[in-house]
């Protein structure tokens, strides 16, 4: 009994503690001390996560103008909210300031719209809704069993909600493997040279960029990670010029 209740009482001073650094971080705001509402934000990351957390922290990165960090935090808050209409306007405001822009020519629509559903859902979305549909199946089972619906129409919706278990199943899957096996980080340093090879010499510097890119982490070795941008172009950073996003 007496562990529970030390349990409770720490889990009770640490939501305190939180609930004290996001009003601090809040008011620190309020009166565009933006430094030290970061820093309030900063130090709260160690204990909680949330999207408004990231929300917050990105706008004072912004107003400090930390691009480099406001992108970073928007894009971890939309990990947690991919859907949440500030976060995105916001990312969107900051990436017109990213200098490094990589454009592509149109894809395939169907390829274009499976992406975007798939980044506007969270794995626990997917997750949710795949357990629904896998539920409908059996409740339609059921029904069918008892005769409230007929066989034919049992059989047409057991059909579509396996369909649907199956391919949000998948798309949950590939959502994982995108994390997993493809890890994102942010350039957070004003301007980064890249190496072709884990290195600092002059002879060896294939490219620049700037805060605020997106770009797959591939490897790391010692203080260096080899990173790969979007249009195919890769090399070697010092693994403090970058923010992972995992």
């Amino acid at each position: 009994m007496r562990i529970l209740y030390l349990a409770l009482l720490f889990s009770n001073l640490i939501a305190s503690n939180a609930d004290s650094l996001f009003v601090r971080g809040n008011y620190y705001f309020d009166n565009e001390k933006y430094v030290q509402a970061a820093r309030s934000y900063e130090r709260l990351l160690n204990s909680v996560e949330h999207a408004d957390l990231y929300y917050n922290l990105g706008n004072s990165y912004y107003r400090m103008g930390e691009v480099g960090h406001a992108v970073w935090a928007y894009e971890k808050g939309l990990q947690f909210e991919p859907r949440n209409r500030d976060i995105k306007h916001n990312l969107e405001i900051t990436n017109t300031r990213v200098k490094d822009r990589i454009d592509f020519p149109d894809g395939f629509v169907l390829l274009d719209w499976y992406n975007a559903y798939k980044n506007s859902r969270t794995i626990n979305d997917l997750l949710m809704w795949g357990s629904v549909f896998l539920l409908l199946v059996g409740l339609v089972y059921v029904l069918g069993q008892f005769r409230f619906l007929g066989g034919q129409t049992t059989a047409k919706l057991q059909m579509t909600f396996v369909i649907l278990t199956i391919l949000i199943h998948g798309i949950c899957v590939d959502k994982y493997w995108d994390i997993a096996e493809k890890p994102e980080g942010v350039i957070v340093s004003t301007s980064v040279n890249v190496y072709s090879v884990p290195a600092v010499r002059d002879e060896m510097i294939v490219f620049k960029i700037h805060e605020g890119l997106k770009a797959e982490i591939t490897q790391s070795q010692d203080n260096w990670v080899e990173i790969i941008l979007l249009d195919g172009k890769k090399g070697w950073i010092p693994v403090n010029t970058i923010r992972p996003l995992s």
